[in-house]
């Protein structure tokens, strides 16, 4: 009598049991090693750099923003910031048009950062464009 043999399938499986503790550790992992800033600023508008004959007649009523040496000059007077910004909002530079709402900013000497931006930041408040002042070399 033959015996017949029965041949177990089997039946091969990956072992998944696991997985679900894998992805919740991944997801703890990446919830506490993830840092979220919050970027604040503004927006300028920078004016290009080709220079024409009109620009360097207007120069002249320009608005010019001095720093040098922790002095804030606005027109070659001495401001505090708070009458910087009075006097930008008098000019009333968001109701002109094109190259009349350009302000002039030079910073010579030690000049920190902050005030720097500060200047930047009050300027583009008003609605002018910050046309930065280079010395050639």
């Amino acid at each position: 009598m033959a015996l017949a043999r029965r041949r177990e399938q089997c039946e091969l499986e990956i072992p998944t049991d696991s997985v679900s503790d894998i992805a919740f550790l991944l997801i703890i992992f990446f919830i506490l090693t993830t840092t979220l800033n919050k970027l604040s600023g503004f927006t300028a508008e920078l004016p290009s750099a080709a220079a024409n004959q009109q620009q360097a007649k207007s120069d002249a009523k320009t608005p010019t923003v001095q720093l040098a040496n922790g002095k804030l000059l606005f027109d070659e007077r001495e401001v505090s910031m708070a009458a910087l910004r009075e006097r930008l909002l008098d000019l009333r530079l968001a109701n002109r048009q094109g190259e009349e709402r350009i302000v002039m900013l030079e910073a010579a000497g030690q000049v920190d950062y902050q005030t720097y931006y500060e200047v930047m930041a009050a300027i583009s408040a008003a609605g002018g464009v910050v046309a930065i002042v280079e010395e050639d070399e």
